[in-house]
């Protein structure tokens, strides 16, 4: 069988698709920007082209679906058709795979088999609507038909109990060949359980009998009970699972593959907090309550738990406040001075940059700030849609002068290329080690070289999880251990 390439794959992709094919169901732990997408368009290209196939289900985050659809219109030379499966879409039946198109692909995000269904006056669940009567929908479409099914960002289905997990790892059965997809097959980097559900979709029979998640957790991981709970200590048997997992991946690191620029050291722009934000978080910090005077009122701040005061703290050394009420109240603006000079810098030099915030009020002072510097500004973040949101990252791509997106890096971690931008700029950062990663990776494909920049409030909060990011992400296992890190030095 000849099969012509739409595209010109990098070595490295013609030894993935050799694995693909020698195999039929591989696992492309290929870190972001390494053309794992391609790879896989290319393998299903040549399961149809071989008259194997003519139809295979893509589950992917909802923001990458238009990714998806980019790609398959860039790389698949053979006739096909995509069914963007979204929320509108799955409120009329499918429509039928016909014959003139080569490969039928249906585009379909995980939320679709989180999604419950209608209320019953019984209390339960009604399987007529929500996660069960769409992976009845697939089946139907299906029609018993060989297909493949793929799984993007696959550490998606870490989650043994998790609803989407098991009812996306139920329908394994239905596809002949299964790819699964991800630079972070791990969410934080001793936890190897995480593998467990993508090989129960990949390839159950790797284990031999396929164990419990217990037993897979037990036989790779050792485990103490403290407070009353398991907690994972570190992993064992290391060398084996690396010798089982081997069989069914091809991996590919950046450095490895691409002749990219280098990644300059880290920027680290240290603010000192003015007095009124010291005292709010130094208050916090020791007695987990603090109260703001605004003018003749005052304002409690709060939080319960460690993990809650991780939140607040980062709340304040970004320059507001969240009270008990669920008012955001500004508190300084260290951040915003620095954030100011970096904009000053890029709308000088004409640069692109992207700036990572985690909650909604930095968002909007930088992109007010942005703004005011004469910078064009391009948001990502909840509450656009995804049509919005894929819109801005086209029309920052095809920017010509000094351009920002502001990025909150739950939204914007995921399959999305920011290149045209060499420079990232953290402002506050994530306690999420997969969505640090991948938010980091956004300008990996830069054509100069690659500047990170953190700005950060010294002996702070800041610090901490920065630290904890750059060894293996735990930040709740970090405050187990010693709740006072987050005291100011």
């Amino acid at each position: 069988m000849k099969y012509r390439f739409k595209t010109k794959p990098y070595d490295h992709q013609k030894e993935a698709l050799k694995k693909c094919i020698s195999n039929k169901n591989v696992a492309l732990l290929m870190e972001p920007r390494t053309g794992k997408t391609k790879v896989a368009i290319d393998y299903l290209s040549i399961l149809a082209t071989a008259g194997k196939i003519d139809r295979a289900v893509i589950v992917a985050p909802a923001r990458v679906l238009d990714v998806w659809i980019e790609q398959f219109h860039e790389h698949c030379p053979v006739r096909h058709h995509i069914i963007l499966w979204d929320k509108d879409a799955r409120k009329q039946p499918l429509p039928p795979v016909r014959a003139v198109h080569q490969l039928t692909i249906l585009l379909v995000n995980y939320e679709a088999f989180g999604t419950p269904g209608k209320k019953l006056r019984s209390g339960r669940r009604s399987k007529a609507s929500g996660r069960f009567a769409n992976r009845a929908a697939i089946i139907k479409w299906l029609d018993g038909r060989s297909a493949a099914g793929v799984l993007d960002e696959s550490h998606k289905v870490k989650s043994p109990s998790g609803r989407t997990s098991t009812m996306v790892v139920s329908m394994r059965p239905l596809f002949d060949y299964r790819l699964i997809l991800t630079g972070t097959p791990v969410t934080k980097e001793k936890r190897v359980f995480d593998l467990y559900m993508q090989w129960k979709f990949l390839n159950p029979q790797r284990f031999g009998d396929w164990p419990t998640v217990d037993e897979f957790k037990n036989q790779f991981g050792r485990w103490t009970n403290r407070n009353g709970f398991p907690q994972f200590l570190r992993p064992k048997n290391t060398q084996q699972l690396n010798e089982l997992l081997l069989k069914d991946s091809f991996i590919a690191k950046r450095e490895e593959c691409l002749d990219l620029p280098p990644e300059m050291p880290p920027v680290f722009r240290f603010v000192e907090l003015e007095k009124r934000t010291a005292d709010a978080y130094d208050t916090l910090a020791e007695e987990m309550v603090a109260t703001i005077l605004e003018g003749e009122k005052e304002h409690l701040l709060e939080a319960s738990i460690p993990l809650v005061l991780t939140l607040r703290l980062l709340q304040i050394t970004g320059g507001f406040g969240k009270t008990a009420e669920g008012e955001v109240l500004q508190l300084g603006g260290e951040k915003l001075a620095v954030l100011d000079e970096i904009f000053e810098e890029a709308a000088d030099n004409e640069d692109k940059l992207v700036v990572a915030a985690r909650f909604r009020a930095e968002l909007d002072a930088i992109e007010a700030l942005a703004k005011r510097k004469g910078l064009a500004v391009f948001p990502i973040r909840g509450g656009l849609s995804r049509a919005e949101t894929s819109e801005n990252v086209r029309r920052f791509r095809e920017a010509k002068g000094p351009a920002v997106v502001t990025m909150n890096p739950q939204a914007g971690g995921v399959g999305i290329d920011l290149s045209t931008a060499s420079h990232f700029v953290w402002y506050s950062l994530t306690p999420s080690w997969v969505d640090y990663t991948q938010a980091c990776d956004r300008i990996a494909l830069s054509k100069t070289s690659r500047t990170y920049t953190y700005i950060m409030a010294r002996h702070t909060v800041d610090e901490f999880l920065y630290d904890t990011l750059k060894r293996d992400g735990d930040v709740a296992r970090a405050l187990i251990k010693n709740p006072k890190v987050v005291l100011r030095k």
